[in-house]
């Protein structure tokens, strides 16, 4: 019995490793179809490294891993695994299993007998992107995802509590990044209700992702429910990144007093509303509304870390939610 999988394997990465790990554990003989020079000139954007030296760094680790192996030139996509019969199952990352889906279909209409599909998850860089040969050859990033350059993380405020909490959420995913506050946008209004509020969380997000890696945006909206038809407070986080996915995540709500809300109708931002009707200045660049309301119990700080936390979810989970495809 035989397990198969092809690459280029320009840089032998965590990616690289985990998929030959899977292969190893089968308990088959591994087979590689190494792409050969001439592919790699034809397939691939970036200058590769000679077939010998990838061949040499490939069976050196695959040492460590067992000895029934081979490595072979891959000339081609599929290579042979349309029509040998002693090859069983292939390993294929999510991005490749439409190759091994193919393939399949070509055994099965050559009376062959289809190969179990072994789907390795895509191993994540710091900033959250898959791990690629690519990036490694550019220099972002290296074969163990570590950035060589800050994330560079933008956000659209003139609040320093989003800008200190982002901070203080991005340091729990990753080591190397730099926030930077962009203050060139604009917003249809203060005071945001219902869907507003997302739709403009994610035009301040698309405001600050400019040649950013990631462009956050953090709005504060009213929302309505319909059991009681009280109005809650709820903080909207929109997260775009460079390949123009956005992802969102909402903080938990609170209810808003009634005299507020006629105020805030009036157009007053939640802040000032607040101010009117009870003095204190300045409330949202503090504690917020909920810590006045609280005592101190909770702050806006936390939600705006529950917004922020809860928008970056699918990118955390990327496998679950189909962001560890090829970008």
């Amino acid at each position: 019995m035989i397990t198969v999988l092809g690459g280029t394997f320009s840089k032998l990465h965590k990616g690289h490793k985990l998929m030959l790990k899977y292969a190893f554990n089968t308990g088959n003989r591994v087979v590689v179809g190494l792409t050969t020079d001439e592919y790699l000139k034809h397939n691939k954007t970036y200058k590769g490294f000679s077939y010998s030296l990838r061949k040499r760094n490939l069976e050196r680790f695959m040492s460590k891993l067992g000895n029934d192996f081979e490595v072979l030139p891959l000339g081609t996509r599929s290579g042979n695994t349309e029509t040998n019969t002693d090859y069983a199952a292939i390993v294929v990352s999510r991005e490749t299993m439409g190759t091994a889906e193919t393939i399949n279909r070509k055994r099965i209409s050559n009376g062959l007998k289809p190969l179990e599909i072994i789907t390795v998850p895509v191993i994540l860089a710091e900033d959250l992107f898959p791990i690629s040969s690519t990036r490694i050859i550019a220099g972002e990033i290296n074969t163990s995802g570590k950035r060589m350059k800050p994330v560079r993380v933008g956000i659209s405020t003139g609040n320093e509590l989003k800008v200190s909490t982002l901070g203080i959420y991005l340091a729990t995913i990753m080591r190397n990044f730099e926030v930077e506050i962009n203050s060139e946008y604009e917003l249809d209004t203060n005071q945001p209700f219902g869907d507003e509020t997302y739709r403009m969380a994610v035009k301040r997000a698309i405001s600050a992702l400019n040649e950013r890696d990631y462009g956050i945006g953090i709005e504060s909206g009213i929302f309505r429910e319909s059991i009681s038809n009280k109005c809650l407070d709820i903080h909207v986080c929109a997260v775009i990144d460079r390949y123009s996915r956005i992802t969102i995540g909402t903080s938990s709500g609170f209810e808003i007093p009634d005299d507020m809300v006629n105020l805030l109708k009036d157009g007053l931002e939640e802040s000032r509303a607040f101010e009117v009707l009870y003095g204190t200045e300045a409330i949202g660049k503090h504690n917020g509304v909920i810590g006045a309301f609280t005592e101190g119990q909770l702050k806006r700080k936390e939600l705006i870390l529950e917004s922020l936390r809860n928008a970056f979810v699918p990118r955390i989970a990327a496998g679950y939610f189909g962001l560890d495809q090829k970008l």
